[in-house]
C-alpha cells in the first residue's frame, strides 16, 4: 500500500450509494432474473418423448426440473407427455464466394412440440418453434476442416 492510500477508503454509506445506484439502473433498464415457468397441476409429473436429440432432452429436463417438474421414465397415471416428434437442423447456402465455395450460410433449428396431460388430452396442441442464424465463412479464419462445418 502506498502512503496516503487509507485516506481514500470510500465511507460506507458512500459504497452503499453506488451499490444502491447500480440496482436502480438494472431496475430501470428492465433487467431482472429469470424465473422458472409456472406449470399447471397436471404438468407436475412428466415424460418427455424427443426425436433423437439427447442435447435438446437434456436442456428440456434442466429446464423442467428448475420449474418443478418431476421427470418420469414412462407414461402412466398422472404424468403428463410432452412430445417432441421433429427436431432437425437445416444448412442452407445464401451466397456463394468467386470459386463456388460458400461465403455465407443459413442454419435453421426446426422443432416441433405438444403436450398431452395424464388422461391422453391435450393441453397444448401441436406447435412449431424456429430458430434462424446466418454466418459468413472467411476462408482465412477457418479453424477447422471442410468436413467439420
Amino acid at each position: 500500500m502506498y502512503p496516503g492510500m487509507l485516506s481514500m477508503r470510500l465511507p460506507r454509506s458512500a459504497i452503499l450509494i453506488v451499490v444502491l445506484l447500480a440496482a436502480l439502473l438494472l431496475s430501470g433498464c428492465g433487467f431482472h432474473l429469470r424465473r422458472s415457468a409456472v406449470l399447471l397441476p397436471t404438468m407436475q409429473r412428466m415424460v418427455v418423448r424427443v426425436n433423437r436429440d439427447s442435447a435438446l432432452r437434456r436442456g428440456l429436463a434442466l429446464a423442467l426440473r428448475a420449474s418443478g417438474v418431476h421427470l418420469a421414465d414412462a407414461p402412466g397415471p398422472g404424468i403428463a407427455v410432452l412430445n417432441v416428434p421433429v427436431a432437425r437442423f437445416q444448412t442452407r447456402a445464401l451466397a456463394a464466394t468467386g470459386f463456388a465455395r460458400v461465403g455465407e450460410y443459413s442454419v435453421l433449428y426446426h422443432v416441433v412440440f405438444e403436450v398431452q396431460g395424464p388422461q391422453g388430452k391435450v393441453l397444448l396442441p401441436r406447435e412449431s418453434v424456429d430458430m434462424r442464424r446466418s454466418y459468413t465463412f472467411d476462408r482465412t479464419q477457418v479453424i477447422g476442416s471442410p468436413a467439420e462445418q
